[in-house]
């Protein structure tokens, strides 16, 4: 289903993937927003997507370099150093990653990775008091999956009394943008098979906690990168295209295999081939699909894709579905 995009992308070819591989020399890239929202900000926690339970530096370095350098991160640096958070708690590297569940499950998963990410923004903040500001703020990226446990955190950032200037989200391939999965799926699942049938569908899933979702545009800035066409964050465009229809359907899931995996494959310049547009503290930009979608998808598992943490989110999968716990 659309829930799961990283996993026959991930499986095909993972043995050849987890190998490093060197990043690519990025040609500088024309900052996507005159503002440079994230200007004066130096330190980035890192969260991946579905079974990427903890982001290879392969995996962050890419993300800095496609979406954070062009808002202006650390003065627009590339390949910056990377180490993991102790739980939740700060490293010392401008790029932290934060270790999630990121398991098949979206529903109970989701809920864990938005504590996990609440503990660890307040964490920076104590850390370190005075640090973040509206003219230093910390960032926080995320993918898919983590992407909608963000959205969840941004509300209990705010009840935790984190100013709202002083965090600034990247978000890329969000399924809880009004045309994402999460808003949709399940008036559309009922459409196609009938509600009985999909609430059994959506029960087998684990998708109750994340159905209706959607990301805050009230809250804290957030810059959301959506590649058109794909099948998790534009999964309403997709479904419209395809009609309620078996034809239509596995139209949708191709994209959800496809598009929805290349983020981190995509050149400087098919990112800068974007429109942008604003809706209160969100700002969208809608990337084109004009590009070589075979390249991208192998150049995403090479970038980060394959390596960022399969086998243990697939361990605790499974340890969800058989004993209810993880």
């Amino acid at each position: 289903m659309m829930v799961f995009p990283h996993v026959v992308a991930v499986g095909v070819i993972v043995g050849a993937a987890t190998a490093p591989i060197a990043q690519p020399a990025h040609p500088e890239l024309v900052l996507l927003s005159v503002d440079s929202p994230l200007a004066g900000s130096d330190t980035a926690i890192i969260v991946g997507g579905t079974f990427e339970s903890t982001p290879s530096t392969s995996y962050a370095q890419s993300a800095e370099d496609l979406y954070l350098r062009p808002l202006g991160f650390d003065g627009g640096a590339s390949n910056s150093a990377v180490c993991d958070m102790i739980v939740a708690d700060p490293c010392s590297a401008p790029l932290q990653v934060l270790t999630t569940p990121e398991l098949f499950q979206q529903g109970p998963s989701t809920l864990t990775g938005a504590s996990d990410i609440v503990l660890a923004v307040e964490n920076e903040f104590n850390a370190d008091p005075g640090a973040f500001s509206a003219e230093h703020p910390l960032t926080v990226f995320g993918y898919s999956q983590s992407a909608t446990a963000e959205s969840i955190a941004m509300t209990r950032l705010a009840e935790a009394g984190i100013p709202s200037n002083d965090v600034h989200f990247v978000l890329i391939g969000d399924p809880s943008i009004s045309d994402g999965a999460w808003p949709n799926v399940e008036a559309d699942f009922d459409a196609w098979l009938g509600p009985s049938t999909a609430d059994a569908v959506i029960n087998a899933l684990d998708l109750k906690a994340v159905l209706g979702l959607l990301t805050p545009d009230d809250l804290y800035p957030t810059t959301i990168y959506t590649l058109d066409t794909d099948g998790v964050a534009d999964w309403q465009q997709d479904y419209n295209a395809g009609g309620m229809n078996t034809g239509g359907i596995l139209n949708s899931l191709e994209h959800v295999l496809f598009q929805h995996v290349e983020y981190l494959g995509l050149t400087p310049s098919e990112i800068a081939d974007a429109t942008t547009s604003t809706d209160g503290d969100l700002t969208y930009v809608n990337i084109s699909d004009s590009i070589n979608n075979l390249a991208a998808w192998f150049d995403a598992l090479d970038h980060g894709v394959a390596s960022s943490g399969l086998l243990p989110s697939l361990f605790d999968s499974l340890e969800l579905a058989f004993n209810s716990s993880f």
